[in-house]
């Protein structure tokens, strides 16, 4: 290869690269706003987790179920009404419980279902895909849910108050459907079996029986959520379906939780078909889909919570303030290691190493703020787990060649000899971190699945770098007539090929 094909295939790469990594980690106002508007960085739009930005919890109480803080705010001024406002609690610990309540669930009972519910709503949380969560019974009576915020820097840092705002929304609104209790009914206003509430379905039928699954769908920007019914599901929906296209005002099939509809299902004609997409908003679709799918398969939440009313506290990172810029500062210091290392240790040749560091962390971000995962410490170990595979793969290269070169060999055949002794530990390296991140992406949950996720990307990007590796050794070396002080080799025949 030339030197000018050379120079343009290396510039156009570099261009490239300095081009993303502007956009990556520069924000700014944009100019002509006045100030209004601001762009933020690729970087500064990635998901954050709880231990990066904050999280945000709520204590959830039953029905029937006040904190003594309530209690007290509460308390009448008048005498009667004060007695008979005492008369209609019982003191347990810092909860004050209705006595029907007791009555009717019984203090050991009552503990029980909270219990029951913590586990059952723990398990749809879970679903969500988040970093960490929890969800834990507190006080005996009362339960408390802990999610991220998933506030990226910017949001975090208030650079994005819109988008912020739609974030706290967004947990608000997880914390409400995702508690939702009681159990799976079809409506219609219209039909359905008289005397009760027009259900669709038999009040004494198993509702689980009907449905195989409930799955969240996107395709561009329409969202929507898809109904997966079994062989008896596709029997009711043709039935019901058949007497809901005669109704004369209302024609759609309305899917309830307890008393809160969540999907509505137009009909237009006899519902025929394994399965149907039913539309909805895009930040609807996941939590619908969850909560569905949890009743839909028998896991149904027994007591009524004030979730609707809770109030969400959002708490600051526990690792500080300015955890998400120490962390930043941190991945900057270990990038500059590796580059240093490299052009002190292989010269020019180390360049291309700074490349392919380069290529591989903007590759990252872009992935990350793409996709949407979660970056937290543990995640952002594992991206730094990810470069040290790939320099190690590209250092272990070189010293080969290196080793080859002092065995009088050409530096052409030196390369091939190198890239042949490691092709197969190097291969096996990778598909072996690539099984065990892919394993750990469809079995584990929370941050475990987020970290295999971002371990799968930097498995990849390395093993494609590695090979790349060598495309730009040959582009950038082909002018150079020394090629062995290029790399800052020495071979004993100090012939060059």
């Amino acid at each position: 290869m030339g030197k000018i094909k050379s120079a343009i295939i290396t510039s156009l790469l570099v261009a490239a690269i300095l081009v993303l990594a502007f956009f990556s980690l520069v924000s700014m106002q944009v100019p002509g706003s006045g100030g209004v508007d601001r762009y933020n960085s690729f970087i500064s739009s990635i998901n954050l987790g709880a231990d990066v930005t904050g999280e945000a919890h709520a204590v959830l109480y039953p029905d029937g179920v006040i904190s003594a803080e309530d209690y007290n705010f509460s308390l009448p001024e008048d005498a009667d009404k004060l007695e008979e406002y005492k008369n209609k609690y019982v003191e347990k610990g810092n909860v004050y419980i209705e006595k029907d309540v007791l009555d009717e669930y019984g203090e050991e009972g009552l503990k029980t279902k909270v219990a029951n519910d913590a586990k059952v709503i723990s398990k749809r949380f879970g679903e969500k895909g988040y970093s960490s969560y929890s969800v834990s019974v507190t006080d005996d009576y009362a339960l408390k849910v802990t999610v991220p915020t998933n506030f990226t820097y910017a949001e975090y840092k208030r650079y994005d108050t819109s988008s912020r705002s739609d974030k706290t929304t967004l947990v608000s609104q997880a914390v409400r459907m995702l508690t939702y209790d009681g159990e799976l009914t079809l409506r219609n206003s219209e039909v359905g079996k008289t005397g009760y509430d027009n259900i669709l379905t038999p009040i004494t039928a198993d509702i689980t029986t009907y449905f195989k699954s409930f799955v969240k769908y996107s395709a561009g920007t329409n969202h929507a959520v898809k109904v997966n019914l079994t062989k008896e599901g596709r029997e009711l929906f043709k039935s019901i379906s058949k007497l809901v296209n005669t109704a004369e005002n209302d024609k759609a099939i309305g899917f309830y939780i307890g008393e809160n509809q969540l999907l509505s299902l137009t009909v237009s004609e006899e519902i025929d078909s394994s399965s149907f997409y039913i539309s909805v908003n895009a930040e609807y679709a996941e939590d619908y889909a969850i909560t569905l799918n949890s009743v839909a398969h028998g896991s149904k939440v027994e007591l009524s919570y004030n979730s609707s009313e809770a109030q969400i506290v959002y708490a600051n990172a526990p690792l500080g303030d300015l955890s998400a810029i120490m962390l930043g500062v941190s991945l900057l210091v270990i990038i500059l290691a590796c580059a240093v290392y490299s052009v002190v240790r292989y010269r020019l040749l180390g360049l291309i190493n700074v490349l392919m560091i380069s290529i591989y962390s903007l590759a990252l971000i872009v992935a990350l703020m793409l996709i949407g995962i979660q970056l937290t410490v543990a995640g952002a170990l594992c991206a730094v787990l990810g470069l040290a595979l790939m320099c190690g793969s590209n250092f272990a290269l070189f010293e080969e060649v290196r080793k080859q070169t002092k065995l009088g060999k050409t530096m052409q055949s030196s390369v091939k000899a190198g890239y042949r002794k490691l092709l197969a530990g190097i291969t096996e390296l990778h598909i072996v971190l690539f099984a065990v991140s892919l394993l750990l992406t469809l079995v584990g949950v929370g941050e475990l699945a987020s970290c295999g996720f971002i371990m799968l990307i930097a498995t990849v990007a390395s093993y494609v770098l590695y090979w790349f590796t060598r495309f730009m050794w040959y582009v950038i070396s082909s002018p150079v007539k020394n090629k062995f002080k290029f790399c800052g080799f020495a071979r004993e025949d100090l012939n060059d090929d």
